[in-house]
């Protein structure tokens, strides 16, 4: 074999090595890295609420000077519920400062604690009202005279909020809570009650800090969708980010869940984010047109806001694409399918677990015959090669002392017999084949809530890695040295050299690293992710019996 060929070979399997190694490194968290926590964290930094210009990108840094509270005024906190969550409004500004999801847990452990969207650490948007020449305060003091334990019946609920200035100037607030529905409607009714005509603009404002764990199996990000176009922040901003288009939706969420504003206004406007320290806390800016109102009349502007799941039914119920807000990598149509199938197999096993086994049987299922045929002719490739063993022996000692003519007379002897010998790459298809289904598979377990918390015989979350105990600070898991042993077999059954064959007998020596190299760089993904690619090297040593009965060695082979 001429040494540009055989130079070619090895390029293409260290390639073949590095852009799996590559791909698992970048996705895969340490063993030592934990779920960060945001608790040591400064609070906020205050930034000019709502003072922006109307020049793109342009801020204004100087606040106006709000009117103060009178002493006297006392918020009300009042709390609402819901089959599906329980939320809190603090009549000061009329906001949502909690939101508990019922039926989603902080862990896996009984009577662990509710989900919470909204807290202290997970902050909502802020709304100011601003009228040209009129002193308003930075956060309304609302009055409220209804009950402060609310519950959101058949019909849903509304919670109406006032304040009222002594010139005449009224603002009401209405909150609308759905049935069943992890959305609700606010709107905004500013009544000029003056003698004379006004000028309104409403801001919204919203605060929280950004980080990103290696691996993403720790996130809160800022995404949005302006022009149709989703944008994700994950680290600590260096500068202002200035989104122009119409704004579809914006807000802050993990892997799992998300808060989100919805403005439902029409035409371009800007949205702007911009860092607030070093240690990633960004605030978001929006602003809606400034609107004049005559005296006697009313300005009314709404929007919706999203606290809850990312479940793309819950998520599409809200409108405007927002269910765009689930991440599903780069292979967004493929992950999509996944997610779709797992959730078709489970509905009739109800354990993720099992529904990986079953559809990672049915894609192996699908792909048999050309499985079958690829290693089927590599096989008898092989044979013919081992066939060939007397004469490739000849032509090494006859030119053992020129490695090119050798090489050649190699060439000529394999062509002369009809053999490629690089139609071993053939045994690789199997491989190729499951790899971009391996990375869709990824995604669907690291970020469809439907498998968060599923667990599997002793492994407790198919979509975390595998946590037994630690031996000397290292997590002890199964399923890796599963996977290896069961990829060391599959590997031990193929036939993956011939005699007097250097390439491929350099193909074998590579080869045999690869099951220690795979459980080693796997020992942090995902279980679920495991599973499948255990079960499937499971498949592989008993497809490789099967094709080593049906073409089998030649006698004395």
């Amino acid at each position: 074999m001429n040494s540009d060929l055989k130079k070619n070979y090895i390029l293409f399997l260290v390639l073949s090595v590095l852009v799996i190694v590559g791909y698992s490194a970048f996705f895969t968290e340490t063993p030592e890295e934990k779920k960060a926590t945001r608790t040591d964290q400064p609070a906020p930094m205050s930034f000019a609420s709502g003072n922006f210009s109307e020049e793109t990108g342009s801020i204004q840094k100087s606040p106006e000077k709000f009117e103060p509270i009178k002493p006297s005024y006392t918020s009300k906190i009042i709390k609402v519920s819901s089959d599906i969550y329980t939320a809190e409004i603090d009549t000061l500004g009329g906001r949502i400062t909690g939101w508990e999801l019922l039926e989603y847990r902080t862990s896996i452990e009984p009577g662990s604690a509710a989900v919470a969207a909204i807290s202290e650490g997970k902050k909502s948007f802020d709304t100011t009202l601003r009228v040209k020449n009129e002193k308003m305060p930075e956060l309304i003091p609302f009055s409220y005279t209804g009950d402060t334990n609310l519950a959101v019946g058949e019909n849903g609920l509304d919670v109406n909020l006032v304040w009222k200035k002594p010139d005449g100037l009224t603002v009401r607030k209405t909150i609308s809570f759905y049935p069943g529905k992890y959305f609700i409607r606010q709107n905004l009714e500013v009544f000029n009650g003056t003698q004379r005509q006004i000028s309104q603009k409403v801001y919204v404002t919203w605060e929280n800090t950004v980080y990103e764990s290696s691996g993403s199996n720790s996130l809160y990000e800022f995404v949005s969708m302006v022009g149709g176009e989703v944008k994700r922040i994950k680290k600590p901003l260096k500068e202002v980010k200035t989104y122009i288009g119409e704004p579809n939706w914006f807000g802050f969420g993990d892997k799992y869940f998300l808060n989100a504003f919805l403005p439902e206004i029409g035409g371009d406007r800007e949205l702007y984010l911009q860092p607030l320290d070093e240690k990633g806390v960004a605030g978001a800016s929006f602003s809606y047109p400034e609107q004049k109102t005559v005296s006697g009349k009313s300005y009314k502007v709404g929007w919706k806001s999203y606290f809850g799941p990312k479940n793309e039914l819950d998520l599409k119920e809200a409108g405007y694409k927002l269910e765009k807000s689930i991440d599903y990598g780069y292979v967004g149509g493929l992950t999509k399918i996944a997610v779709v199938a797992l959730k078709f197999v489970n509905n009739f096993f109800s354990n993720y677990g099992i529904s990986i086994i079953v559809l990672t049987i049915l894609l192996r299922v699908v792909f048999l015959p050309l499985t079958v045929k690829s290693m089927k002719s590599m096989k008898a490739m092989q044979n013919k090669m081992k066939g060939l063993k007397p004469e490739i022996d000849a032509l090494k000692e006859k030119y053992k002392d020129d490695k090119s003519t050798q090489q050649t007379e190699m060439m000529k002897l394999y062509t002369s017999n009809n053999i490629n010998p690089l139609s071993s790459l053939g045994g690789c298809l199997p491989l190729l084949i499951q790899f971009p289904v391996f990375i869709a598979l990824y995604f669907a377990l690291l970020y469809s809530i439907d498998l968060r918390h599923s667990s599997f015989l002793w492994v407790n979350d198919l979509s975390q890695p595998e946590h037994l105990f630690d031996v000397m600070g290292i997590p002890f898991r199964v399923l890796p040295i599963l996977m290896g042993v069961s990829w060391f077999l599959s590997q031990k059954l193929t036939p993956m050299t011939a005699p007097g064959s250097e390439t491929m007998e350099l193909q074998m020596k590579l080869m045999q690293f690869m099951p220690i190299i795979f459980t080693v760089m796997f020992w942090g993904l995902p279980s679920g992710l495991i599973l499948y690619w255990t079960v499937s090297n499971i498949l592989s040593v008993f497809q490789q019996l099967y094709i080593n009965r049906q073409v089998p060695d030649p006698e004395g082979g």
